[in-house]
């Protein structure tokens, strides 16, 4: 799809455990239609999704870098013996796979959600060591330690916000969200241990802090059917994964070229107004 030289466009992508492999579906599909966005936005699992695509990984170092099996073993669903586990192996990977040291070098524009643990807040990194911003973007709490950056401690990005989207609504002409954060119902006799309340608990948790950005975007793709197969931190289903997000989006295609054309047109011809409104009214 041919863009005029100023129209822009931003992603952002969703935390989201294990299901982020399905942003690299996601990502796939974008790009075989020609979307390739100014402007990405990552928390969590969508921070490796994002830093990834800035640094011009291809779907195959995207998928050999999903299947890692040290990274794998590491996030297995166990309370660590010795303590909290540290980061630096997903630090290494990163640097492994994105040729770039820091943030601002990007060739495209990236931003990395992350929370605060001192201050309670919500921050977006966009300059500085981008391996050290994503695996602060990642370090769940408890289970991984906070990481010191800048002089302060940071936690997931996804406690705070799980898809920053107003900063991409102030400079993108068209924004997408893409959130694998999937709410489905969860019968009682499921909760028999402390790992699928541990796992459900996070969904809510995720969810609403995903949703509250939906007014910021365009359109929403929101890859369904891994919350009822995979649990959070199954890393085994890597192809799988990939194929629902890229299967939701190619349906999802029509709507959005639809919806990119109409931005077009109404901010260089002042004609026909975007109809967001009309697709809340369907996802409502």
């Amino acid at each position: 799809m041919k863009l005029p030289k100023n129209f822009t466009i931003g992603i952002t992508f969703s935390g989201g455990a294990s299901y982020g492999i399905a942003h690299i579906g996601v990502i796939k599909a974008l790009r075989e239609y020609g979307i390739e966005p100014d402007v990405v936005y990552g928390t969590s699992a969508g921070a490796m999704a994002c830093v990834l695509y800035a640094g011009g990984a291809s779907i195959r170092e995207f998928r050999d870098f999903a299947r890692g099996s040290k990274i794998l073993k590491m996030v297995r669903w166990k309370y660590p013996k010795l303590g909290l586990i540290p980061l630096d192996y997903l630090e290494n990977r990163i640097s492994a796979y994105c040729p770039y040291e820091n943030l601002e070098e990007l060739p495209v524009k990236t931003y990395v959600g992350v929370t605060n643990l001192e201050t309670g807040e919500h921050e977006t990194l966009s300059m500085g060591n981008l391996s050290k911003a994503v695996s602060a973007s990642c370090a769940i709490p408890v289970f991984f330690r906070p990481v010191e950056l800048n002089g302060n401690l940071y936690v997931d990005g996804g406690v705070a916000n799980n898809m920053p989207a107003k900063r991409l609504r102030q400079e993108c002409d068209y924004v997408i969200g893409c959130n694998v954060v999937e709410n489905v119902f969860v019968g009682r006799k499921s909760f028999k241990g402390f790992k699928r309340v541990m796992e459900r608990t996070l969904t809510i948790s995720l969810l609403n802090r995903t949703v509250v950005n939906y007014p910021d975007c365009d359109f929403i793709i929101r890859p369904t059917g891994m919350a009822n197969r995979y649990g959070k931190f199954d890393f085994g289903k890597v192809d799988e994964m990939i194929e629902l997000g890229y299967q939701k989006t190619l349906r999802d295609l029509p709507a959005i070229l639809e919806g990119i054309q109409l931005r077009i047109e109404s901010k260089y011809n002042g004609t026909q107004a975007s109809k967001k409104s009309d697709y809340y009214e369907r996802i409502s």
